[in-house]
């Protein structure tokens, strides 16, 4: 053809843009949005909660002619404490973008959308802390081809499919090595590439490590269980067990304090009304706090629920926070919504009694605007930076209010 082609004009030719971004990243916080943020009288390295863990037995009854008052004995009291952890967000813009940015150069404004972005991500990582054991762990490594890393135990739960969920793309890692309990960093600070379940692929070769080892956010592991970097999650206060390589929960051994522990059941069962039935009364007989007043599970057991309450009745929803809505199981006197999460382990449901789960918050969320605003120049470059924080830690004051079932299947 002689005459004037399309891809010879493309140069000259405008461009129609969208009038906004379209957002394709789940940004969605469904648990974190429930939770309670407490900080009234929030000082110090940790905030300490004071607990009754057991009764005086100096009660009873007596044979016909005994007149012997009971042996006098003194209720049990002991001390709860949780340490402050630190997360932080940071944005960084040069002075070009923001320029080009401006007026109709770009969709949005640089800095805005940057800052907005940052916070998006902000709540899904503390979205993803809150699900998980307080260990930092993202995962654990099944086996390694140079940056090809096929990891397995998402969150560090072990038997967790979809192996990868707690991974994103452009997330900085550390892997530890789990001889020594996580003490040598075996590879630093390798960036996510991509994912392709359960392949993490990183920038950077990860051989050093081996079958087993963790994986972590960069900088956030430590050997001290109270030092670690990430915040406490549900799947560690709601445990009959003590914080994975700790001596205690909170500083109450649970050896020594038997009501300081959640319920468990672990038996392998098809999910059933009656089943969540059991678990409810199970954790009736065991507290004095509030009872659970939500579940949270996987998709694939809430929609095993939503098949049989439909069978016999109608199905009912319940509205939550951040427009969320969650089906009802009616049970006695309990109407309990059963929220979804997409960090729950695999054939889990949780019981939680959200007046005794609390984000203890030292400092809330704040943009840092010392040394000249919030957007700060960059010493040196012709660039921009703001970044904010929070200090604060998730925890309980009543653990055994709470409960779960693991091995739950749909058939």
């Amino acid at each position: 053809m002689a005459g004037q082609e399309f891809q010879y004009i493309q140069d000259i030719l405008k461009e129609f843009y969208s009038p906004a971004i379209v957002n394709q990243v789940y940004k969605k916080a469904p648990f974190w949005a429930r939770v309670e943020k407490r900080d009234k009288g929030i000082y110090g390295k940790r905030v300490v909660i004071p607990v009754q863990t057991a009764f005086t037995e100096a009660v009873g009854a007596r044979v016909a002619n005994n007149y012997t008052l009971p042996t006098s004995q003194k209720n049990a009291y002991d001390q709860a404490y949780i340490y402050m952890k630190r997360n932080y967000g940071r944005i960084q813009v040069d002075g070009f973008s923001i320029e080009s940015a401006k007026g109709k150069g770009g969709w949005v404004d640089i800095v805005t959308a940057e800052t907005k972005g940052v916070s998006n991500a902000f709540a899904l990582d503390m979205d993803r802390q809150s699900m998980g054991r307080g260990t930092g762990k993202l995962a654990l490594v099944s086996s390694i081809d140079t940056v090809n890393v096929t990891v397995t135990a998402a969150g560090g739960i072990a038997g967790d499919t979809l192996a990868s969920k707690w991974f994103r793309v452009g997330m900085v890692c550390d892997i530890l090595d789990a001889t020594d309990a996580g003490a040598t960093k075996l590879v630093d600070g390798v960036t996510v590439s991509s994912i392709a379940d359960p392949v993490v692929v990183f920038s950077a070769t990860c051989a050093a490590a081996a079958a087993t080892d963790y994986i972590c956010r960069e900088d956030v592991f430590s050997t001290t269980a109270d030092n670690i970097g990430e915040m406490m999650g549900l799947d560690g206060i709601i445990s009959d067990d003590n914080t994975p390589g700790s001596a205690d929960f909170e500083g109450i051994a649970v050896s020594a304090v038997p009501t300081w522990t959640a319920h468990e059941d672990a038996t392998a069962q098809v999910l059933s009304e009656t089943v969540i039935q059991k678990e409810l009364d199970a954790i009736e007989c065991r507290t004095d706090g509030d009872t659970p007043n939500i579940a949270i599970t996987t998709y694939d057991l809430r929609n095993k629920l939503i098949d049989i309450i439909r069978a016999d009745r109608q199905i009912t929803t319940m509205d939550l926070k951040a427009g969320w809505t969650g089906i009802k199981y009616t049970g006695g006197s309990v109407n309990l919504p059963i929220m979804v999460h997409r960090f729950c382990p695999v054939g889990y449901m949780y019981f939680v009694s959200l007046p005794h789960i609390y984000f203890f918050t030292l400092k809330g969320f704040t943009w840092d605007d010392k040394g000249g605003g919030v957007v700060k120049p960059v010493a040196g470059y012709d660039a921009y930076e703001a970044w904010f924080k929070i200090y604060g830690n998730l925890g309980t004051d009543c653990r055994n209010a709470h409960g779960k079932l693991m091995g739950l299947t749909t058939s």
